[in-house]
Formats: structure tokens, C-alpha cells, sequence
């Protein structure tokens, strides 16, 4: 459980490093990419949802939590550039934000001339669990809910032969020429074969998210399981 003015990310806590934050800043929730068109002989404007989402850029303040230990600025440093885990929790400990790059300058001269400093943490657009979710699939047209409010990716893992069919609500993508096991990454917009090269070719359709409700999966007889992992999101 973090305490109040902590944050956790890569491996450790803001508190372990003597930092503290005064204030949690104020994330929004994540609004839909839009385009406006204006339209002849019409008042207004056509507005275009894009069907993405921007990243979040939200900056923190930090200042010393104890006067009687001093804040080690290369630990600091090291803690904000080497990053080994992505995932930032703060607020509520069951959900986090997911780290795309981080943005500082001179943390050590910034705290000395103004006693804190600020980062600005750049974040995927929509919050996520803490944990994967995972379904190992063996039998046809199999369905799960998926809780989330906002869509989410996923990582598929296809065991078959030949030329296979995957159809995820409603949509299908044939893959030709598969030999033992294959992997659709729709975040990556990549699909692989074991040995990580490209099975792109050979591929025919459109990448799918899954949504809030009821999904479900089907395929073709040639495949002989689908592993699907996937991380629910929130706006």
C-alpha cells in the first residue's frame, strides 16, 4: 500500500529515495482524436472521430521528505533513465499508468535553487491493471468479458499449420504458411513467427482490440491452441 505523497515506478519508491509529492496533479480522463470538416451550405463544423487517443503529459513536483537524510541525485537519476518497469502507480495502488519517456533537466540544480524539482512523465494514453490477463484457448467461438472501458491490445499466440483463419468479433485475419506457432501483435501492429521474423506477407486483414462486453474468438480447424494475453484499460 503506497502512503500518501508516494509514487511507485522501475523497482522502487519515491519515498525510498527521500522524495515526496505535495500534491497528486490532476490527470483527465483520455477524449478521442477528432478532426473538423467544414461542410458547404452547412452552420458549423463535421466533426471526424479518429478512433485514437493522445499520450498524457502530466508533470510531478518533488520535494525532500526529511531534512536529515540527504537525496542522492545519481540514485535519482538512475531511477528516472534506466527504466526496467514501466508501470507508474500512484493515487490508487490496483491501477497504473504506463511510461512512454520521461523529460527532466538538472534535478540536483533545480533543488538546490528552489528546494524541488519537476519531472514531466509522458503516458500512454489510458490506465491499465497492474497484471496481464491471460486465456489459453482449446475449443472454437470461445467468449470472455472484457471489463475495461477503454479498448486493449493483446498479444495472441497461434499453434497450427498451414494456412490458418482467426476471427475476433467478426473480424478475421488469415495468416498462409504457418509452421508450428505464430504471434499477432496488435500493439506492435506485428505478426511473427517464433524465431521473431516477419510473417507480415503472408498475412490478410486488420488488427482487432477488444472491447468492453462480450468478445469472442474463432477459428479454424488447423489450429490446435491460441494463448491470448492482454492488460485492461481504463480511461
Amino acid at each position: 500500500m503506497l502512503k500518501e505523497g508516494e509514487i511507485y515506478f522501475n523497482n522502487n519508491t519515491s519515498i525510498n529515495l527521500n522524495l515526496f509529492l505535495e500534491e497528486y496533479p490532476s490527470i483527465p480522463i483520455s477524449s478521442e482524436e477528432y478532426e473538423e470538416i467544414p461542410v458547404e451550405g452547412k452552420n458549423g463544423m463535421l466533426f471526424i472521430n479518429k478512433g485514437t487517443y493522445p499520450n498524457k503529459v502530466v508533470p510531478f513536483n518533488f520535494t525532500i521528505l526529511s531534512e536529515e537524510i540527504e537525496v542522492d541525485f545519481d540514485k535519482v537519476y538512475e531511477w528516472l533513465s534506466q527504466i526496467e518497469d514501466n508501470r507508474f502507480v500512484f493515487g490508487r495502488a490496483d491501477r497504473c499508468y504506463i511510461v512512454k519517456k520521461i523529460i527532466f533537466g538538472d534535478l540536483q540544480k533545480e533543488f538546490r535553487n528552489i528546494g524541488n524539482f519537476s519531472v514531466n512523465f509522458i503516458f500512454e494514453p489510458f490506465k491499465s491493471d497492474l497484471e496481464k490477463i491471460e486465456h489459453i484457448i482449446t475449443t472454437d467461438n470461445y467468449t470472455f468479458e472484457y471489463i475495461g472501458n477503454a479498448p486493449a491490445e493483446s498479444l495472441i499466440k497461434i499453434y497450427g499449420n498451414g494456412n490458418i483463419q482467426i476471427t475476433i468479433n467478426g473480424e478475421t485475419m488469415q495468416i498462409l504458411n504457418v509452421d508450428n506457432y505464430i504471434e499477432i501483435d496488435s500493439k506492435r501492429m506485428q505478426v511473427r513467427n517464433a524465431d521473431l521474423t516477419s510473417k507480415d506477407d503472408d498475412t490478410l486483414g486488420d488488427y482487432t482490440v477488444f472491447e468492453k462486453g462480450t468478445n469472442t474468438i474463432s477459428y479454424t480447424n488447423n489450429v490446435t491452441k491460441i494463448i491470448v494475453e492482454y492488460t485492461t484499460k481504463y480511461k
